[in-house]
C-alpha cells in the first residue's frame, strides 16, 4: 500500500513537469514570435520584398525563418524566393548605419546579396535645380493578390515635350531623377517605401512582394515624387490588394 502511494506521488509529480515544461515552452515560443514579428518591419528585405544580387533581383516567399539577436541590432533571416533558390542574409545596425550581407544559391554556385537597390547614391543624383522642368508617366496594376510581386513603372520626360503623358513616348527622357514612393493601406497603415532613380534612359522599376496574410486586402495608396523640392512632379494613385486567388490553394495541392 505504501508502495503503491509513493509511485502514485512519483507519477503525479512527472506529470506535473512534464506540464511545467510544455507550458514553458508555448510560453516562450509564443514570445518569440511577438519579438519577431514586432521587428519584422526594421528588416531591409521586408521593405520592398527583394533581395538582389549584381546581376537579378528575386522575391522572397512565405517560405522563411527570421532570428532577432540583440534586441533587434543583428537580424538573420533564411528562406527560399518564389523560384526557388535558398537564401539568406544578415542585418546588422552599426552606429545608426544598416550593413546588409548575404548569399543565395543559384545553380549550385553561392552569389553574394548586394545592399537593396532602393538605396540611392549620392552621385548617381543631378542637381535637379539646374535641370529643366520634369513630368513623369506611371504604369501600375490596378490590384494585386498575395504572393505576387507588386509591379510599378515610372518614366520621367522633359514636361513640354511629352503633353499627351504617352508611356510610350521614346523621346525626351530624362535619367538620373530621384524616384520616392509612398505606399499605405486606405486606413493609414504603411504597407512600404520605394526608392531609386531613373536610369540612362529615364526609367524606373519599383517592386515589393505581397505577403500572403501579412499584407492587408483593401484599397492602398500610392504617392509617387519624381525629383526633388526644386524641381518635382507628383502624382497620387490607387490599387488593391485582393488577397487570396480563388483556388490557388488547392490548385497547388496547399
Amino acid at each position: 500500500m505504501y508502495v503503491q502511494s509513493l509511485l502514485d506521488k512519483k507519477i503525479s509529480l512527472i506529470i506535473i513537469l512534464i506540464s511545467i515544461f510544455i507550458g514553458s515552452l508555448i510560453f516562450f515560443t509564443q514570445s518569440y514570435s511577438q519579438n519577431a514579428f514586432g521587428f519584422e518591419e526594421n528588416f531591409v528585405v521586408f521593405q520592398t520584398g527583394i533581395i538582389s544580387t549584381e546581376n537579378r533581383d528575386y522575391a522572397i516567399s512565405n517560405n522563411f525563418e527570421m532570428r532577432i539577436i540583440q534586441d533587434g541590432r543583428i537580424m538573420r533571416l533564411s528562406g527560399i524566393t518564389t523560384t526557388g533558390e535558398p537564401y539568406y542574409v544578415f542585418q546588422k545596425i552599426v552606429d545608426s548605419n544598416t550593413i546588409v550581407k548575404g548569399k543565395i544559391l543559384v545553380n549550385d554556385k553561392f552569389i553574394p546579396i548586394i545592399q537593396s537597390r532602393s538605396v540611392v547614391e549620392e552621385k548617381q543624383i543631378v542637381d535637379m535645380e539646374q535641370s529643366i522642368p520634369i513630368k513623369m508617366v506611371i504604369s501600375q496594376p490596378h490590384d494585386i493578390y498575395w504572393r505576387q510581386i507588386y509591379t510599378i513603372n515610372v518614366k520621367v520626360f522633359e514636361a513640354d515635350k511629352n503633353p499627351l503623358n504617352n508611356y510610350w513616348f521614346k523621346e525626351y527622357l530624362v535619367p538620373n531623377v530621384p524616384i520616392l514612393i509612398d505606399i499605405n493601406h486606405e486606413s493609414g497603415r504603411h504597407l512600404t517605401t520605394i526608392e531609386g532613380t531613373t536610369n540612362e534612359d529615364g526609367y524606373f522599376k519599383g517592386q515589393y512582394y505581397v505577403r500572403d496574410n501579412l499584407d492587408w486586402g483593401g484599397k492602398y495608396n500610392v504617392h509617387v515624387v519624381a525629383g526633388d523640392e526644386a524641381n518635382n512632379d507628383t502624382e497620387d494613385l490607387t490599387t488593391f490588394i485582393i488577397g487570396e486567388i480563388i483556388g490557388a490553394r488547392n490548385a497547388t495541392g496547399g
